[in-house]
């Protein structure tokens, strides 16, 4: 019997390399994920190391390839996606002179209050995407005032994925999805925005090679060797994580929102053409064959999970969330103001901060945790608004914090909208997998918005907890603002 042909998809995540084995019939066959180990050099974020990174996709490719072998599936091809924001410095060999520069590095804050007041507004209509500390743009800007013998030294600069492309194929390159989504983008002509590259002080020579998500390059035979892959095997470079994550989850239809909850959390919608963003709290940057992505960020559930995990004595996540489901709906008068997306970068920034308004000694863990988990679900409404009425009237979501019941009883009733909850955290590599596909030519244009969706269960909204969502949405926002400016002035 015939086995059909498979391609993988990888996703490149904060903590763990995730392998989708995708069949030529779009059949998920199999799912492979690798934690990056914890090390004394990056405790907190092991992918700041980029050789580590390389070694443990390694690894996780050469299993996902041998279980292909074992069945008889010949590998067509690969792709990588990352929804991390990252930087690091290349010398003229493509090796890296910095760890991998990720939202964990809050550095850079000071330079995006000042660079948003010049110029914020300009980049962010000239290229869709807001100035934020995560952003290379700013990374940049604050290198070259605080290490300027690095930055002098360093021949190139890039994300990871155009590291790890640079590892596998021997050539430097970056997509046009991925580096839109970063702000470098201009949206009118998809070429490097020139005002952005003058805030970074860089030079185009200096990025990577500029490509089509469509390209398609070829593994080394040093690669080869690496991944368990016969040399020449076809890469295709990708699109955004944002985009592999929309497609992954079976988001394409109008209407229907891709929600992400993990190291990084996005709301985002498709769009057929580049959108200015009304507010700064969403970005628009380019997929592929003409479709465009809308994107919200908002604050990252896990990571409040883990704050309040730590805060009351290393106490088991799950139990917590377990005991903060029983709590009703207001948690008990606690309102929580989690760090607002657009000061945060995540859980690793050690200047992460939040609020509860209305504590009282009488409050237990529980009523904190619930009050935490409802700021982000909050939040969440807040961005939805950004996107306009009617906008979303369905969301398929994925992530590792979404296997808490309480986080997406809570996101429904934020959205008030059906929330059909896909599966673990594969869909991004699912869709890395069906961009590889689209690379190939197996799969046809993205614009026929194809019909490739994980199993999912549905979660309702429960109208008492929208209401209260509908009815703090402003006050949130108002303790919010506050919240930021006291920062500030102290």
């Amino acid at each position: 019997m015939t086995r059909p042909d498979v391609v993988l998809g990888v996703e490149i995540g904060t903590a763990v390399i995730t392998v989708a084995v995708l069949g030529e019939d779009l059949d998920l066959r199999e799912t492979v994920a690798w934690p990056l180990p914890r090390t004394t050099h990056h405790p907190v974020d092991p992918v700041q190391d980029p050789w580590l990174v390389l070694d443990t996709l390694a690894s996780a490719v050469r299993e996902a390839a041998g279980i292909c072998e074992v069945f008889g599936n010949r590998v067509r091809g690969l792709s990588l996606t990352s929804r991390l924001p990252t930087l690091l410095a290349l010398d003229a060999a493509h090796l890296p002179l910095t760890p991998v520069l990720t939202a964990t590095d809050g550095r850079s804050v000071g330079t995006t209050r000042r660079l948003v007041a010049e110029q914020g507004s300009a980049l962010h209509r000239l290229t869709g995407v807001p100035l934020t500390p995560a952003s290379p743009v700013v990374k940049l800007a604050w290198l070259a005032g605080h290490d300027p013998g690095l930055f002098g030294h360093a021949a190139h600069w890039a994300g990871l994925k155009g590291f790890l492309l640079s590892r596998l194929t021997g050539r430097l390159v970056t997509d046009v999805s991925t580096s839109s989504a970063a702000g470098w983008v201009e949206s009118a002509t998809l070429d490097w925005a020139q005002p952005a590259l003058d805030v970074a002080g860089v030079r185009r020579e200096q990025l990577p090679d500029l490509v089509e998500v469509t390209t398609v390059l070829r593994l080394t035979a040093a690669a080869g060797e690496l991944l368990g892959l016969p040399p020449g095997t076809p890469v295709a470079v990708g699109a955004s994580g944002a985009a592999t994550a929309q497609l992954g989850v079976g988001a394409m239809d109008r209407g229907c929102a891709a929600l992400s909850m993990g190291a990084a959390a996005d709301l985002c919608v498709l769009e057929d053409r580049p959108v200015v963003p009304e507010s700064e709290l969403v970005s628009c940057h380019a997929f592929a064959d003409g479709l465009w992505i809308s994107r919200g960020t908002f604050s990252n559930g896990d990571a409040v999970a883990r704050w309040a995990a730590e805060s009351f004595g290393g106490v088991d996540i799950d139990d917590l969330l377990a005991e903060a489901e029983l709590v009703p709906i207001g948690a008990e008068g606690l309102i929580g103001i989690p760090q607002p997306a657009a000061d945060a970068t995540s859980w690793g920034n050690p200047d992460f901060q939040a609020a509860l308004v209305g504590l009282r000694v009488e409050h237990g863990r529980a009523a904190m945790t619930r009050a935490m988990a409802e700021g982000v679900a909050r939040e969440l409404a807040t961005v939805r608004a950004a996107f306009g009425p009617g906008a979303i009237t369905r969301v398929r979501a994925a992530g590792s914090a979404l296997r808490s019941p309480l986080w997406a009883s809570l996101l429904a009733a934020a959205l008030d909208v059906p929330l059909e909850v896909v599966g673990t955290d594969e869909a991004p590599a699912v869709g890395a997998a069906l961009m590889a596909w689209r690379g190939l030519g197996r799969l046809g244009c993205l614009c026929d918005r194809p019909d490739v969706r994980l199993p999912a269960r549905e979660v309702l909204p429960d109208p008492l907890a929208a209401a209260h969502f509908a009815a703090t949405r402003r006050l949130g926002e108002q303790l919010s603002r506050l919240l930021t400016q006291l920062r500030t002035a102290s």
